[in-house]
C-alpha cells in the first residue's frame, strides 16, 4: 500500500516538487561524488604500489630462504669432505668386526641426512672392500653395472661436483640430483673412495613452489638448461611451455636484469630470477606471476572503494528524496490519500475542490455501507443465538452476551428470558393431506406463524425450526412487567398458537412453557430441559399445554406394565408370524397408554418391548448388523413421537426383517428339494404329472409345496408344466414329422388348447414355428 501511495505520489507532483528534488540532489549528491573519486584515484596507486612492494619482498625473503638451504647443504659436504673420521684406515676396516667403528660412520651420515631437509639419503663407496656404507646400514656391490657406475665417478677430475641423473644402486630406474665428493677431501688423485648425498627432489619441488602461488609458475635450471625442479606435464599440441619461453629469454638476457614484464597467451606476468653458485654449480631461480593476481586485492579494494562510493550516492538520492516529500508532503496529503482511495489520477487542477468532491462521495460510501450493515444484521443475530441456544458459547459469560447481543442491535440488559417449546402430532391422521415427508414444510408453515404472533406482543424473540415438526421461541421479555403479567402473556401466545395451528394446519400442538429466568447465561440449560418436558405430554389428550412451573406427573392410578403381551409379541415374532406380531404390539400399545398416561412412560415402555425383542432375535442366530445395515435401532424409535408411528416402524423396520431371513434359513432344505424337483420335471415331461403326485413322492403336503415351489421359483407349479411341454412341443416340431393333433396327444392337451397355448407364449402358431425352422 504505501509503495503504491508511493508511486501514485511522484506521478501527481508538480514543477516546484521537481525543482525543490534536483536542488537538494546537487547539494546532497556532488559532495559525495567528489570524495568518492579522490578515493578511488589516489587510495588505488597507493595501494597498488604497497601490493608489488610486498609482493617483492615475499619473493626475496623467499628466494634468501632457499640460499640458506643450499649453504647448508655446502657446509655439511665441506664437513663430510674433510671428516677425520674419513681416511685411509677405511680400506682395512671390517665392517663386522669392528662394528663400533662401522655404528659411528652410520650416525655422521645419519647427523648429515638430518641437518638439511633437502637431502634424502648420504652413503659412503669404498671400492677396496666393494662396500656401500649408507645411514640405513651397509651393503656389497653386487652387480659389474653398479660398480662400473661407482667407479666411473672416482675418474672425474673434481674432488666435488653435482651429478644431476645418478641412479641408485640396485634402482635401475632412478636418477637422482646428488653431489659426489672424493674422499680424502682436497687431492684429485689417491682417493680410497667417495661420498654421494642424493637429494630429495619433492622436497627441492616443494620448496621452489612456495615462491609462487595461485597461476604462477617457478623453476630451477642449471648451467646446462637442464631443469632442476619438476615440471607440469603438458598435453600433446599444447604448444611451447611457458618455463620454456622463460629458460630461453633469461639465457639471452645480457643486460641480467633480475626483474621484466612477460606476455604470454594475452596475459601479463611478472618475472624474477635470480642466480645462485654453489658447490660448484650455477643454477637459476625463476619465478612468475601474472600481474593480475598481485594486484587482485588492489582490484578488490578499488572495487569496495566503488560500492561504497555508489552507496553513500544512493543513500544521498535516498535522503534527498526523503527531504523533498517532507518539504512538499502537506500541499498533496489529502489528495494523494483520496487518489489511492479510489484508484484513479486526479484531473482537478484545484485540489480544494477535489478534495471536497470526494470527501461527498465517501460520506455516501458510509451511508451505504452502514445500510447493508443493518440489514445483515438480523441474519447475524440469528446465527449468533442459534449457536448460544444451542450450547455452542458455554465460555461466554453474562455480560459479553449482553455486550454481543447489543453488538447485534438488542438491548438485553435488565431484562427476563424465556423459552417456549411446541411439538405437532397428529400428521399421521390427516388421510393423505401430508405425508411423512412433509415434516419440514409443516415446521416451516408453523414457524411463520409463531413469528407472526410474537411480532405483535414483543420487540426481540427468536424462533428455532427443529425440522421434526418441532420448534423453539426464545423469549426477551420487560422487565416491567410483574412476573405473573409474563407469565399470563406467555400463556396467552400459547393458547393463540395452539388455535392458529388448529385452524391453518389442522394439526395438534403440545407447547411447553419455561420458566421466567433473570439470567440469559442460563437459557441454552433451561431450553434443554423444556424440550425434554415435551415428552410429558397426555397421549390421551389432543392440545396440551405444560408450565415448567407447575410441572408433575398425573397419577392416574395403579401402573400397570403389559409383561404377558410382551412374551407373546416375542413368541410370534422368533416364530415369524409378522401379521400376528403387529396385532399384538397395536394391543401392547393401547395397553401401556391406558395405564400411562404421559408420553415419556410410553416411550419407555415401547424400549423395553424392543430390547425383549432384540434379545430374541440373537438367540435365533441371525447377523443383526447385516439384517439392519447397521441402523441404530433404538436411536431410530427415540426420533417417533406418535403411536402409528412407533407401531409401523415395529412392523416395518424390525420385524418384516427379520421374518425375511429367518423363512430363508428354514427352507435352506427345501430349496435343494425343489431344484431336485425340476430336473424330474423335464424328464417325466410326457407323463401326466400333477401336484398331488409329487407332493405324494417328496412326502410333504401340497399346499407347502405349491407355496415353496413359487417362492423359489418364481412362477406356480401349473405355469411351470405347461412352460416345459411347450418346449417339448417346439421339439417335436422341429425334429419330427408329428402332426400337431399327435404332439397335443403325447403332452395330455386338447389340440385347440395347445394350439392357443403355444400362440400364447410364442406369438406364432405351430405351424408357422414349424415353417420358421425348417
Amino acid at each position: 500500500m504505501m509503495r503504491h501511495m508511493g508511486k501514485h505520489k511522484a506521478r501527481n507532483k508538480g514543477t516546484i516538487y521537481w525543482k525543490n528534488l534536483g536542488l537538494v540532489l546537487l547539494i546532497t549528491c556532488i559532495p559525495i561524488a567528489f570524495i568518492g573519486v579522490i578515493i578511488y584515484y589516489v587510495g588505488t596507486d597507493r595501494i597498488e604500489t604497497e601490493v608489488n612492494k610486498a609482493h617483492q619482498n615475499q619473493l626475496n625473503s623467499s628466494v634468501q630462504q632457499m640460499n640458506d638451504y643450499l649453504t647448508n647443504l655446502e657446509h655439511s659436504v665441506v664437513r663430510l669432505a674433510f671428516d677425520r673420521n674419513m681416511d685411509e684406515t677405511l680400506t682395512h676396516l671390517d665392517f663386522v668386526q669392528e662394528f663400533q667403528t662401522t655404528n659411528e660412520i652410520m650416525k655422521s651420515l645419519s647427523l648429515i641426512t638430518g641437518s638439511n631437509s633437502l637431502i634424502s639419503s648420504v652413503c659412503l663407496y669404498l671400492p677396496h672392500a666393494n662396500k656401500i656404507i649408507g645411514d640405513d646400514g651397509f651393503q656389497s656391490v653386487r652387480t659389474e653395472e653398479d660398480r662400473n657406475l661407482l667407479n666411473s665417478l672416482l675418474d672425474k677430475e673434481r674432488t666435488i661436483y653435482w651429478n644431476y641423473s645418478l641412479r641408485k644402486i640396485n634402482m635401475p630406474d632412478s636418477a637422482n640430483k646428488a653431489i659426489v665428493i672424493k674422499l680424502p677431501g682436497g687431492q684429485v688423485y689417491g682417493t680410497y673412495g667417495i661420498a654421494i648425498i642424493y637429494l630429495d627432489q619433492n622436497k627441492l619441488d616443494s620448496m621452489v613452489q612456495k615462491l609462487v602461488s595461485g597461476e604462477g609458475v617457478s623453476f630451477l635450471f642449471n648451467e646446462n638448461g637442464d631443469y632442476l625442479t619438476t615440471l607440469p606435464r603438458r598435453d600433446e599440441g599444447q604448444g611451447q611451455r611457458l618455463e620454456d619461453a622463460l629458460k630461453s629469454r633469461i639465457l639471452v638476457d645480457e643486460a641480467n636484469e633480475n626483474m621484466f614484464k612477460f606476455d604470454w597467451h594475452d596475459k601479463n606476468y611478472n618475472v624474477t630470477y635470480g642466480r645462485i653458485n654453489k658447490l660448484g654449480g650455477k643454477w637459476t631461480f625463476v619465478s612468475a606471476t601474472p600481474i593480475s593476481q598481485i594486484v587482485a586485492p588492489v582490484t578488490s579494494l578499488s572495487k569496495l572503494i566503488v560500492w561504497i562510493s555508489m552507496l553513500g550516492l544512493t543513500l544521498g538520492l535516498l535522503l534527498s528524496w526523503f527531504a523533498s516529500n517532507k518539504i512538499y508532503d502537506p500541499v498533496y496529503r489529502l489528495k494523494s490519500l483520496f487518489e489511492n482511495t479510489w484508484a484513479h489520477k486526479s484531473t482537478e487542477k484545484d485540489e480544494i475542490t477535489y478534495i471536497e468532491h470526494q470527501w461527498k462521495l465517501q460520506l455516501q460510501v458510509q451511508e451505504d455501507l452502514s445500510s447493508q450493515i443493518k440489514q445483515s444484521i438480523p441474519v447475524l443475530r440469528e446465527s449468533f443465538l442459534l449457536q448460544f441456544l444451542q450450547g455452542n458459547l458455554y465460555s461466554h459469560t453474562e455480560s459479553e452476551l449482553i455486550q454481543k447481543l447489543r453488538q447485534l442491535d438488542w438491548d438485553a440488559e435488565h431484562k427476563k428470558f424465556a423459552m417456549m417449546v411446541a411439538q405437532l402430532h397428529g400428521i399421521s391422521k390427516l388421510e393423505g393431506k401430508f405425508s411423512e415427508h412433509d415434516a419440514q414444510l409443516i415446521t416451516f408453515a408453523a414457524s411463520n406463524i409463531v413469528t407472526e404472533l410474537c411480532s405483535e406482543k414483543f420487540n426481540m424473540f427468536h424462533v428455532i425450526n427443529f425440522q421434526d415438526l418441532s420448534l423453539g421461541v426464545f423469549l426477551v421479555l420487560d422487565e416491567t412487567g410483574s412476573h405473573s403479567e409474563l407469565e399470563s402473556t406467555l400463556n396467552k401466545l400459547a393458547h393463540d398458537y395452539i388455535a392458529a395451528v388448529n385452524n391453518v394446519l389442522r394439526l395438534k400442538v403440545t407447547i411447553v412453557t419455561s420458566k421466567i429466568s433473570d439470567s440469559i447465561e442460563q437459557m441454552p440449560i433451561i431450553m434443554e430441559q423444556t424440550r425434554k418436558a415435551l415428552r410429558f405430554r397426555d397421549l390421551h389428550t389432543s392440545n396440551q399445554m405444560l408450565d415448567m412451573n407447575q410441572l408433575t406427573l398425573k397419577n392416574t392410578g395403579q401402573h400397570h406394565y403389559p409383561s404377558e403381551r410382551e412374551r407373546e409379541i416375542v413368541h410370534a415374532v422368533s416364530m415369524g408370524l409378522e401379521d400376528e406380531a403387529v396385532r399384538l404390539i397395536r394391543q401392547f400399545m393401547l395397553e401401556l397408554q391406558s395405564s400411562y398416561n404421559a408420553e415419556l412412560m410410553v416411550h419407555q415402555g415401547m424400549m423395553k418391548l424392543l430390547g425383549a425383542i432384540h434379545d430374541a432375535m440373537i438367540k435365533q442366530d441371525v447377523n443383526l448388523l447385516d439384517m439392519y445395515g447397521g441402523v441404530h435401532l433404538y436411536e431410530q424409535l427415540m426420533q417417533l413421537t406418535e403411536p402409528e408411528q412407533i407401531v409401523d416402524w415395529f412392523q416395518y423396520n424390525l420385524i418384516r426383517p427379520f421374518v425375511k431371513t429367518l423363512s430363508i434359513a428354514y427352507d435352506a432344505n427345501l430349496k435343494e428339494m425343489i431344484d431336485e424337483l425340476l430336473v424330474k420335471m423335464e424328464k417325466d415331461i410326457l407323463l401326466d404329472v400333477s401336484l398331488e403326485m409329487y407332493a405324494d413322492q417328496l412326502q410333504i403336503s401340497p399346499s407347502k409345496l405349491s407355496k415353496a415351489f413359487k417362492q423359489f421359483n418364481g412362477i406356480n407349479f401349473i405355469d411351470a408344466v405347461v412352460r416345459l411341454r411347450i418346449e417339448k412341443c417346439k421339439e417335436l416340431l422341429v425334429t419330427t414329422d408329428m402332426k400337431i393333433n399327435e404332439i397335443a396327444d403325447q403332452l395330455h392337451y386338447q389340440p385347440s388348447y395347445l394350439i392357443r397355448m403355444f400362440k400364447k407364449n410364442e406369438g406364432i402358431t405351430p405351424r408357422q414355428y414349424r415353417e420358421k425352422h425348417t
